[in-house]
């Protein structure tokens, strides 16, 4: 049974999308967000968990293959499931003509874990969830980490300022929650969005950015129990 959540929490690809959205498609957020559908109607989990297991796996293209056929080999029981497995396996097939503009061969890939911490901003629970860690040494010999975050919807695309606003927020989990680890690297801090093939880093002035995310945080709590 799909559940309603009490205090104000969204994740941070919906709060990027918020953002940059009309009044009535944030009306429309904001409902689908209180009221988040049963997981077994997400359509791209095992996706994600696929290219998870591909990054950690020192980029393997094997493991992208299997999944694919895998889904290939499914029997589909209900319509839903059939539209389901088709799209995982497109996005595989798009995400794999993505790796080579990754340039991810000397950076060590770790995955993030079950239960990421989340974000606070304005009252308002931001989950964030990136799929990996990524940590590279510069030239001086100095570990640095930035995260990688995947973005699937094939019919709604990120723009530039949506895809800059889910970065910002991406650098700011990092800075709270990687800091053992290291400084952060903006260069790091990475978005893809698998189905438009296009990526996004942290822009270098985040000041407005994060003030604009506050802003949105303080109107999505205001209008949290309206809808």
């Amino acid at each position: 049974m799909a559940e309603t959540r009490e205090s104000p929490r969204v994740s941070v690809n919906k709060l990027g999308e918020y953002l940059t959205a009309s009044p009535a498609r944030r009306k429309r957020i904001i409902h689908d967000q209180k009221h988040p559908c049963d997981p077994q109607y997400l359509r791209y989990p095992e996706a994600s968990v696929a290219i998870t297991e591909f990054l950690v796996g020192h980029l393997n293209g094997g493991i992208l293959r299997e999944h694919q056929e895998r889904f290939f080999n499914t029997v589909p029981q209900t319509e839903f499931e059939a539209q389901r497995l088709g799209l995982c396996i497109e996005a595989l097939d798009r995400f794999a003509a993505l790796v080579p503009r990754l340039e991810l061969d000397d950076t060590i890939i770790s995955a993030v874990g079950q239960e990421p911490p989340v974000l606070e901003v304005a009252g308002v629970t931001i989950s964030v969830r990136p799929e990996v860690v990524l940590q590279m040494v510069d030239r001086r010999g100095e570990n640095k980490v930035g995260l990688l975050k995947l973005y699937f919807a094939k019919w709604h695309p990120l723009d530039e300022r949506s895809g800059q606003y889910i970065a910002t927020l991406l650098q700011s989990f990092a800075e709270q929650h990687l800091r053992h680890l290291g400084p952060v690297e903006q260069r790091l801090i990475r978005v893809v969005d698998v189905f438009a093939g296009t990526l996004f880093e942290a822009p270098k002035a985040n000041t407005r950015r994060l003030h604009d995310v506050e802003l949105a945080c303080e109107e999505i709590g205001a209008l949290w129990s309206v809808h």
